[in-house]
């Protein structure tokens, strides 16, 4: 009798314990952003708030990409017309998107539009943080993007796992969980 009471109390210990130490996915973005505003990467909004359940631009990434890279003092001298029609050198995010282009690390719509203020996408937040680790040669170049690009992010750990449509946009809590995991891969230079 003991062993079978020893053997029910262990497998739910196993099966619900786990539930009272895993950390809410709510509470890993938040402690992600809190990490990144520490370090400069992001900004909060006017009223303090983070905005986590809320979507990122393109241009606001490529402004979080220049801040990765440490390159925020080099916008003044970037800001110029870009390749792109529709970032022009008045727009504020024009020479952060110039850097992240210069870099190679973030390309247009493939009509010559840049769309900054459409929402990033979970597969081009992956496909920018493969290249800028250094991973862009490393690649499956038989696999079409962004499952290549997908493929060697989830290798490196970075991916969030399933649940969500790769092509969909990423709310700015799940782009701080990515960019946070990012920080602690081996930079392929």
């Amino acid at each position: 009798m003991l062993k079978k009471t020893t053997i029910l109390v262990l497998v739910f210990v196993l099966a619900f314990g786990g539930l009272v130490f895993a950390k809410n996915t709510d509470t890993q973005k938040l402690e992600a952003a809190e990490r990144l505003v520490a370090m400069g990467i992001i900004t909060g909004f006017e009223d303090g708030s983070l905005g986590l359940e809320g979507n990122l631009t393109r241009e606001q990434f490529a402004t979080i990409v220049v801040r990765l890279m440490n390159k925020q003092n080099e916008v003044d001298k970037y800001k110029q017309d870009s390749i792109f029609s529709d970032v022009k050198k008045e727009r504020w995010s024009a020479g952060y998107v110039n850097i992240a282009v210069k870099e190679g690390l973030i390309v247009g719509r493939g009509d010559g539009t840049f769309d900054p203020q459409g929402n990033i996408t979970h597969a081009e937040i992956l496909t920018v943080l493969v290249r800028l680790l250094g991973y862009e040669g490393t690649i499956d170049k038989n696999k079409a993007w962004p499952d290549n690009y997908v493929d060697k992010a989830k290798e490196l750990k970075m991916d969030l796992g399933a649940g969500f449509d790769i092509k969909s946009p990423a709310l700015r809590g799940d782009i701080m969980l990515y960019i946070d995991k990012s920080l602690v891969v081996k930079i392929n230079r």
